[in-house]
């Protein structure tokens, strides 16, 4: 690596201890690079709890009121990004390409688009929703600029990264770019299987549990996961929230007095892959969703998936050997959920354990930092 280079790795926010926020602080460690965001919160994770050593540099303090975040976010990265013009190479993660004014001329720039922003293109429809009628064609002709922006800002980086087959499909027909597929990194040193000695004393079952880890937000059907225990009374589910989760409050009331229903508040790194490692499987049914980190971390964990049969998961979980895929939908979702977990033996998930390994590494963190650096010539 050209250590005379100044790399920052730049991120919209660290709002949640989500799959996004590991993969820039992982990219981040492999190049060396400054991290640098809109925020980071308590709800997220900390830079230095993933054995991050560099500079860590917010641009402001948290905001949470979604769409007042959204709004004061673009106008940070505007104004105040100046710290880019000390880089060498600048990536962007997310939607924070307002702050490409504040990069050099001379500077190497690339994008790492975890997906096109779906509230400008293939969600518009339901987020116009959520406006009053009258002032829709207004908020129609700031998104079409947004969307006119945002296209014309990819045409500044020197390379656009996609974290799959899918986002790069969507790239490609929302904004006619290319871009080239990168997989997001696991670390299977760290995730890996281990005995139980971090988990809390309370757990279930002699350890025998479902998992689900998803954010709890509408697009991750949670909802779906719990009530489809609250109707299998004799297999157990522990959920983990984060802080900041939208629908934290709603489904924590859905799953009180359940018996074998056990939420768990976000742990520490150490005691999430624990949580993870001793898992019967892990449920992980988002809507659409581009790539999905969890279920990797979970097979190099020896762990197998129940996922949605749906855009990201298609290209990480292999059918009847790292887990199953289903059909989700509003009406069968939950009934489906059901059967996958009343006729799948305890068994047949443990003898998908080895399959989950080799599948894992084929999405390790030494094989995204090699093809990173390729890529960006250090």
């Amino acid at each position: 690596m050209n250590t005379s280079l100044k790399i920052a790795v730049l991120h919209d926010a660290f709002l949640y201890r989500g799959g996004g926020e590991r993969l820039v602080t992982l990219m981040a460690k492999a190049l060396g690079a400054d991290l640098i965001s809109g925020f980071f919160s308590e709800g997220s994770f900390h830079p230095r709890e993933l054995g991050f050593e560099w500079a860590i540099i917010p641009l402001g303090a948290p905001v949470f009121r979604k769409w007042i975040r959204h709004l004061v976010l673009r106008e940070r990265f505007r104004k105040k990004a100046y710290v880019l013009t000390d880089y060498d190479i600048v990536i962007f993660s997310g939607n924070c390409l307002g702050a490409l004014k504040h990069v050099r001329a001379d500077a190497k720039v690339y994008y790492y688009c975890h997906t096109p922003p779906r509230y400008l293109f293939d969600f518009r429809e339901q987020y116009m929703d959520k406006f009053p009628r009258i002032i829709r064609p207004i908020m129609n002709w700031i998104f079409n600029r947004q969307a006119k922006e945002y296209i014309a800002q990819l045409e500044r980086f020197d390379m656009v990264f996609t974290n799959s087959i899918n986002t790069h499909d969507r790239l490609l027909h929302f904004c006619q770019k290319e871009s080239t597929i990168l997989y997001p990194p696991t670390d299977t040193a760290q995730f890996c299987p281990q005995g139980d000695e971090k988990l809390p004393k309370w757990f279930p079952g002699a350890g025998e549990y479902f998992l689900s880890t998803s954010r709890l937000s509408p697009p991750k059907r949670v909802d779906m996961v719990i009530e489809a225990f609250r109707k299998t009374p004799k297999k157990n589910l522990v959920f983990t929230y984060g802080k900041n989760d939208p629908e934290k409050d709603r489904l924590l009331a859905l799953a009180e007095w359940c018996r074998n229903i056990f939420p768990m508040p976000a742990p520490s790194d150490a005691v999430f892959i624990s949580l993870v490692a001793n898992a019967i499987a892990m449920i992980y049914i988002p809507v659409d969703e581009d790539f999905g980190m969890s279920p990797v971390e979970s097979m190099a964990c020896g762990v197998p998936v129940i996922g949605a049969n749906e855009w990201g998961l298609k290209e990480t979980v292999i059918e009847g050997k790292t887990g199953t895929l289903i059909d989700i939908t509003p009406e069968s979702g939950v009934k489906r959920l059901q059967m996958v977990l009343e006729e799948v033996s305890l068994s047949d998930w443990q003898n998908m354990h080895d399959d989950c390994r080799k599948r894992a590494e084929e999405f390790s963190l030494e094989s995204f930092s090699k093809n990173l650096k390729k890529f960006i010539e250090i």
